[in-house]
C-alpha cells in the first residue's frame, strides 16, 4: 500500500484519512489530488533487519526527491573507544593474575605471570585492531 506524506525538517507528515469531507483522502486512488496538494509517495526500505554491523550502526531518515520521499540508511561506525571497550578482556582476569603473582606460591606466581602476559597481549592486539582515529 502506498502512503503519501510531506517532509518537513526531516519529519514525515502523512496525508490525513479525511479532508474536506473526502473519506479515504490518503488512499492511492486519490493520488492526483494528493500530488496536487503537495503530498508525495513514501518509499520505505524493505527489511530493515538486514542493516546490521558489529562495528557500527545504521541510522534511518527520509530524503525528499522531486517526485517521492525515500527512506535512506546511513552507516555510522562506532568509535575506536567503544569498540575497544567492548573487546577488552574482563578486568577480573587481570586482578586474578595480580593475586597469583603476589601469592607466596611459586606455581601460582608462574601461572599469574603467564596469565598477565596473555592479558596484556590481548589488549595490545585489540589496540592494533581498533587504532585511534
Amino acid at each position: 500500500m502506498t502512503s503519501f506524506a510531506k517532509l518537513n525538517d526531516g519529519i514525515l507528515s502523512y496525508a490525513p484519512a479525511t479532508k474536506d469531507n473526502v473519506l479515504g483522502y490518503n488512499l492511492a486512488s486519490n493520488q492526483a489530488q494528493l500530488l496536487k496538494d503537495g503530498y508525495k509517495p513514501v518509499i520505505k526500505l524493505e527489511n530493515r533487519e538486514k542493516y546490521t554491523d558489529c562495528e557500527g550502526t545504521y541510522l534511518f531518515h527520509f530524503e525528499e526527491l522531486e517526485d517521492k520521499i525515500i527512506e535512506v540508511a546511513t552507516y555510522q561506525p562506532y568509535s575506536y573507544a567503544f569498540l575497544r571497550r567492548n573487546a577488552y578482556p574482563d578486568m577480573a582476569d587481570l586482578c586474578d593474575a595480580f593475586v597469583k603473582i603476589n601469592s607466596n606460591n611459586d606455581a601460582l606466581k608462574a601461572e599469574g605471570e603467564k596469565q598477565l602476559s596473555a592479558y596484556v597481549q590481548t589488549c595490545l592486539d585489540i589496540k592494533n585492531k581498533y587504532p585511534k582515529a
